[in-house]
């Protein structure tokens, strides 16, 4: 094989097909689309993952003057603390359960520098949903896009400074349990989402060569009762009826260990950091 013929988009492409194909019929972002699990989500974020979202914004090139775009901002992960230290923020999120609690905390907090573009990225038209161009742009776990090639084009399209994208290598925490379970639930093997390799491999290809930070994520979720395990997990696994429910609880049962305060999941994960300037050549 000639590798060097590879087209690393098309990859990414087709991994990401397979991932949806193989069962898992749910897009990302319908996850989020219930207002509950995008509250839960934003205070896991305050509670486990604050740290996190501090040492992401520290380590961005980030002025007072600063004009950012969070894409798939979700419920204000980093948007919220962004505000007090940036311009100006453009937070684009199709989730209409992020969404809302993206609202409730922009009121909470009082800002008025935080716009929303209630929108996929892939859907985003460059020159009117956007007012570019940005001194910084951030994708944080957010890259579900079918065409990265196409995603990136844009971004590049509307960035004046730093481009920063965070994605997983190699699993993500519940990978590993969809892979056992997975043909007992849908029938058929389960496809991974592609991974950072790949998304190197895609920059690398459009003469982008950035800088690349690893880091483990060393996290556990603690549930009360199986009940709230399933609450809080069975959105990755497309449980579409009960037959599957009853499935999937007795994998939990059997594989979550369990101690005196619930059962618990292993959440841990290792995500890479990639960041360019757009103006450097």
């Amino acid at each position: 094989m000639n590798y060097h013929n590879i087209d690393w988009n098309d990859v990414w492409t087709e991994q990401m097909k397979r991932h949806h194909e193989s069962g898992n019929r749910k897009e990302s972002t319908s996850i989020w689309e219930e207002k509950e699990s995008a509250k839960r989500f934003w205070e896991m974020a305050q509670r486990d993952n604050r740290k996190r979202s501090n040492d992401i914004i520290s380590s961005l090139h980030i002025k007072p003057e600063s004009r950012v775009l969070d894409i798939g901002a979700g419920p204000g992960t980093l948007a919220i603390p962004l505000a007090e230290k940036v311009k100006h923020i453009t937070a684009v999120e199709p989730a209409m359960g992020m969404i809302e609690v993206l609202e409730e905390k922009i009121a909470e907090y009082g800002y008025s520098n935080i716009s929303i573009v209630k929108k996929k990225w892939e859907d985003i038209d460059l020159s009117h949903d956007l007012d570019g161009p940005y001194d910084v742009i951030i994708a944080s776990f957010s890259l579900s896009m079918p065409d990265i090639r196409k995603a990136i084009e844009d971004m590049q399209a509307v960035s004046c400074g730093y481009i920063y994208l965070y994605w997983f290598a190699g699993d993500r925490p519940w990978d590993r349990y969809a892979r056992e379970i997975w043909p007992k639930l849908h029938g058929n093997e389960y496809s991974i989402m592609p991974k950072c390799d790949v998304l190197y491999n895609v920059l690398y290809l459009m003469g982008i060569y950035p800088h690349m930070e690893t880091s483990t994520l060393g996290h556990t979720e603690v549930y009360p009762t199986l009940d709230d395990a399933m609450k809080r997990l069975s959105n990755h696994f497309s449980i579409v009826n009960d037959e599957q429910k009853a499935i999937l609880e007795q994998y939990f049962e059997e594989n979550l260990k369990i101690e005196d305060t619930g059962y618990v999941h292993d959440a841990g994960s290792t995500r890479v950091k990639m960041w360019w300037n757009t103006q450097e050549k």
